[in-house]
């Protein structure tokens, strides 16, 4: 990793353009090049008086020949323009090379043979000079530049554009492919890859094969150390698709160290179930979330980490509906509770809930006599539980109980009044109680007086801890 120092961050730095570093110094002289650099910084100290040429050569012990020929250099390149003694840089990216006259037979052959590979078409002059251009600019031997438009043409076909040749032709030259012997051997390189990888894009439905799918390819096989039969099996799996996609999941399957079929297969359905699962908690809860990724992440993995398979969560996602907690932070705090209580199949969860609801139907019934409307709450069940439970009433004391408790204000805490009064008195039957009663004309609620009994008022802390909730249970 290369940075600047604090000292070579100081006021009076110059910019260097990474288009110069990329396209012009790899193919220049080194004597230009400090040239270049060491003008670059006169041309920004603008109050320097002695900035000419002369001083220049003196500093860099140089020949002003040497120097001058520079010069010429970067203004044929388009870099500098010379007015007498005035010297003046322009941006790499604005740079205009002078077109130069060249020699009609150096590129004589190549005209010849470009044309041959290019048969469907006529190669138009302004064609011809984009590709001398470039092979002046960035040095490939023509030899190297007729195989590269003879590779271009097996890849798209003889009706290849100019813009596609010579972009393959630039990529080549600046990773340092210019002459043909090594253009030869980079092209023989990648049309080993070349079956393998039409094999793989026709899977995902696609005909065509060009130079940078080629060198993604070759990237999978070196890089990355995949084999042919797992490139095309990821490719069979994705039907239809980009080679950018292909790219994805090949770049995502290396970091995550998943190198065959079998592994990477299982992943995948493992993927595809998690957002099955996702959507199907969601469901339950009936709340929808276009993206899940961020449910998963946060809920969906830890749960199955904790040992939970799909359906015990989903057991615990309807119970939660159905008490109206509908955030996944509910239901979370549920999965938790039933991990630390070691329920963590789906009939342990089924189990728990049955539990829990247990009195639901004489409760109802209850309701019913009541004349309350609504389903069965919490605050029902822990009623229910502890006259039944706990107190041992029987069915028939419970009815009683509520034949005399409709019609006032607090329905269910007046039956608890009643009923504890008979549990603290020792009333264990509907005669005993019916003799301890009021009288039917009595519209008042029982009191000690009329009773004989004590009656036990609760506080709303103790109404609380009658509640009998999924994380209690009586042994």
């Amino acid at each position: 990793m290369f940075k600047l120092s604090s000292e070579a961050s100081l006021d009076g730095a110059i910019t260097v353009e990474n288009k110069f570093i990329v396209e012009y110094m790899p193919y220049a002289d080194g004597d230009y090049v400090k040239v270049y650099l060491y003008g670059l910084s006169l041309a920004a100290r603008k109050s320097d008086a002695d900035d000419s040429t002369e001083r220049l050569a003196r500093r860099l012990d140089m020949d002003e020949s040497t120097v001058a020929a520079a010069i010429d250099y970067w203004t044929e390149q388009g870099l500098m323009s010379r007015l007498g003694d005035d010297i003046c840089y322009f941006s790499p990216r604005t740079a205009r090379p002078k077109i130069k006259l060249l020699d009609v037979d150096t590129y004589k052959e190549f005209n010849r043979q470009a044309q041959l590979y290019i048969s469907a078409r006529q190669i138009s002059p302004n064609e011809y000079h984009d590709y001398y251009a470039l092979m002046e600019k960035l040095h490939v031997e023509w030899q190297a530049m007729v195989l590269i438009v003879k590779y271009c043409v097996d890849l798209k076909g003889d009706n290849v554009s100019c813009p596609y040749i010579l972009s393959v032709a630039r990529n080549l030259a600046e990773d340092g492919y210019r002459t043909a012997d090594d253009v030869g051997e980079r092209l023989d390189e990648f049309g080993v890859y070349y079956n393998d990888l039409r094999a793989a894009l026709g899977a995902m439905g696609k005909k065509h094969v060009d130079h940078e799918a080629v060198q993604l390819y070759k990237k999978w096989k070196i890089e990355y150390k995949f084999g042919a039969d797992v490139i095309l099996h990821v490719a069979q799996n994705m039907k239809h698709g980009s080679i950018a996609l292909l790219d994805d999941k090949l770049t995502q399957y290396s970091k995550l160290g998943f190198f065959t079929s079998d592994i990477i297969d299982k992943y995948e359905e493992d993927r595809k179930n998690l957002y099955k699962l996702a959507k199907a908690v969601n469901k339950a809860l009936g709340v929808y979330y276009d993206n899940t990724d961020p449910e998963i992440a946060t809920y969906v993995k830890p749960w199955l980490a904790l040992g939970f398979d799909g359906k015990a969560i989903l057991a615990a996602a309807d119970y939660c509906m159905k008490k109206d907690m509908k955030r996944l932070s509910d239901l979370d705090a549920v999965i938790r509770d039933l991990f630390e209580r070691g329920l963590t199949t789906e009939k342990q969860v089924k189990d728990s809930v049955n539990y829990e609801n247990r009195h639901d139907g004489d409760i109802e019934k209850l309701l019913k006599t009541l004349g309350v409307r609504g389903a069965v709450k919490d605050v029902h069940r822990a009623y229910y539980a502890n006259w039944a439970e706990k107190w041992s009433m029987p069915q028939a004391l419970i009815d009683y109980a509520a034949e005399l408790s409709v019609g006032k204000d607090n329905k269910f805490a007046f039956m608890n009044a009643v009923l504890s009064a008979w549990h603290n008195s020792g009333v264990t039957d509907v005669q005993k109680a019916k003799a301890a009663a009021p009288t039917a004309g009595d519209k008042a609620a029982p009191t000690a007086a009329t009773t004989g009994m004590v009656f036990e008022k609760y506080t709303e802390e103790q109404l609380n801890s009658l509640f009998t909730p999924i994380t209690e249970e009586d042994d």
